[in-house]
């Protein structure tokens, strides 16, 4: 699972995959600005959290910008370090296969289809965290296995089948973790999969490996 696996040093990383790190300094920014801002006035900084986390009845209301907010919100240092560390393995591939543009596009997308479902399935649900999109990449991986089924090694396959169901496995065991936002990135995902391969082909082709080869080039 070579695709995972991060060789590069801090400047090669982040030049070469300014969006992953951009994604990664946003988490950082949300979670320790509302920390430094709860150190003088927690009711602010619980008046600001609270404003942009994802909340059913609030987007139901129109607040649809929550859909975005709540993706770069995080409770606690160990769900903040968690999703920080999972942006940091799996967005870069996807970020070298798509383009920055496009990859930071796919992202938003994910999030915003996340709190959608989520909202359909439960109108009434809260949650905060990155994990919903990263599903969402997980499920861009599901369907390029299932899809494109010559595109991955046959390792890289079972790797990111025991990786996406492990992750799922989860949100049933631990209290507290929004299997509900998974799953509903997991479905954006593939079917975010579906239409880049309908809608850019070309990024697909079986017989294209020189992404994955130059990863670590």
């Amino acid at each position: 699972m070579d695709i995972f696996l991060r060789k590069e040093n801090f400047k090669e990383f982040i030049l070469s995959y300014p969006i992953t790190t951009l994604l990664i300094l946003a988490d950082l920014f949300a979670y320790f600005g509302v920390v430094v801002i709860s150190m003088t006035d927690k009711g602010i900084a619980a008046d600001i959290f609270n404003n942009y986390i994802f909340d059913g009845q609030m987007i139901g209301k129109g607040e649809w910008y929550r859909l975005i907010t709540g993706n770069f919100l995080h409770i606690g240092i160990a769900h903040l370090l968690f999703n920080v560390f999972a942006t940091y393995v799996f967005a870069p591939f996807l970020e070298k296969l798509l383009g920055k543009i496009k990859f930071l596009l796919c992202y938003l997308l994910l999030g915003i289809g996340t709190g959608t479902l989520n909202y359909l399935m439960n109108p009434f649900f809260l949650g905060v965290g990155a994990s919903g999109a990263l599903f969402g990449l997980m499920g861009i991986y599901i369907f390029m296995c299932i899809g494109k089924p010559n595109y991955f090694s046959k390792e890289t396959k079972q790797g990111i089948y025991g990786l996406v169901a492990t992750s799922l496995l989860s949100g049933f065991l631990f209290e507290n973790v929004g299997w509900l936002g998974h799953l509903g990135g997991l479905i954006s995902g593939i079917i975010l999969g579906i239409l880049l391969v309908v809608l850019m082909p070309q990024l697909f082709s079986d017989n294209n490996s020189s992404v994955e080869n130059t990863m670590h080039k």
